[in-house]
């Protein structure tokens, strides 16, 4: 029991925190509601999955043995994010109509499959509970992506409650603006954060 409190008490706080992947997910829930974004929740999870899956047979190696795979990764993941945030900036949604805003299962694949976050994310689940010989893989595999599965939904269905509260195709172009200007300020932390 006590590993289980451990468990949820170093990941949810993480998974739970503001990230490109949190406020991507906010911000076309906001714009498009909840069944919408499905798609591109969809995709953010079976790239997690397969990250999740990786990871326990050893992707981190990789990433320790070739530090240039990792670099590449994290520069791409900012460019990545920096297109979802041009996306979400030049969006000019308008009430009753599609939105502009309209990520799919591949979009939530990449921002998933380019954000270093979510591989440390990973490395230090599995550094801190797979002990070397006692098994457990498969459980860890499932407790991980079940908690990523909760926090992406807390976070999509945040913004999609929040949808109803706008009211006005301007209310919709801010919201879609400032989610826009958000992601591109999480590019810039990943950018600076541990210097270019």
């Amino acid at each position: 029991m006590q590993n289980i409190l451990t468990f949820l008490g170093l990941l949810l706080p993480i998974t739970l925190s503001p990230g490109p992947a949190t406020v991507a997910l906010a911000g076309t829930g906001m714009a498009n509601g909840f069944v919408k974004s499905l798609p591109f929740f969809c995709g953010m999870f079976f790239a997690a999955l397969l990250i999740i899956i990786a990871g326990g047979f050893g992707l981190n190696e990789l990433f320790l043995s070739i530090p240039v795979v990792y670099s590449v990764l994290r520069y791409a993941g900012i460019a990545y994010i920096l297109y979802l945030a041009w996306k979400l900036f030049r969006a000019r949604p308008e009430i009753g109509a599609e939105s502009a805003v309209n990520y799919q299962f591949l979009d939530g694949m990449l921002l998933t499959a380019l954000n270093p976050k979510f591989y440390v994310l990973v490395t230090v689940f599995y550094s801190q509970f797979l002990k070397p010989g006692e098994g457990g893989l498969w459980q860890m595999i499932v407790g991980l992506s079940l908690v990523m599965i909760f926090s992406q939904a807390v976070w999509l269905g945040i913004g999609a409650g929040l949808k109803p509260l706008l009211k006005s195709s301007r209310a919709l172009r801010i919201q879609t603006t400032i989610f826009g200007i958000l992601l591109a300020l999480v590019a810039v932390y990943l950018l600076v954060k541990d210097g270019l």
